[in-house]
């Protein structure tokens, strides 16, 4: 995995979690700005992700990366950010996905 492509990796999932989170102010979408920010979101997050594919990054690894980082960084955002309430179980849950992206990762 090169440089540039593991930038629009990074790129990817931050703008998913943007738009993710977004997604959660948007009130259903009745929020028109927040409706925007969604769908830039994750319109961005999907172009930045075909971007790491043309850059060297492989389908397997990438995708995996792309989306256990979202998933993680979406569920713990929505802890600190919106309340949302995480039992033992759930952190274990997300310990076990940061951890499979970190051997996704080093295995590339």
């Amino acid at each position: 995995m090169t440089g540039v492509g593991l930038a629009w990796l990074a790129g990817a999932v931050v703008a998913q979690v943007v738009g993710i989170a977004a997604l959660r102010v948007s009130a259903g979408f009745r929020r028109p700005g927040m409706a925007l920010l969604t769908l830039a979101g994750i319109g961005g997050s999907v172009t930045l992700m075909a971007q790491a594919l043309v850059n060297g990054v492989s389908l397997a690894v990438g995708y995996g990366i792309w989306t256990g980082s979202g998933i993680a960084l979406a569920t713990l955002g929505g802890a600190v950010f919106s309340g949302d309430r995480l039992g033992g179980r759930q952190l274990v849950g997300v310990g076990l996905i940061v951890l499979g992206v970190v051997v996704v990762h080093a295995g590339s």
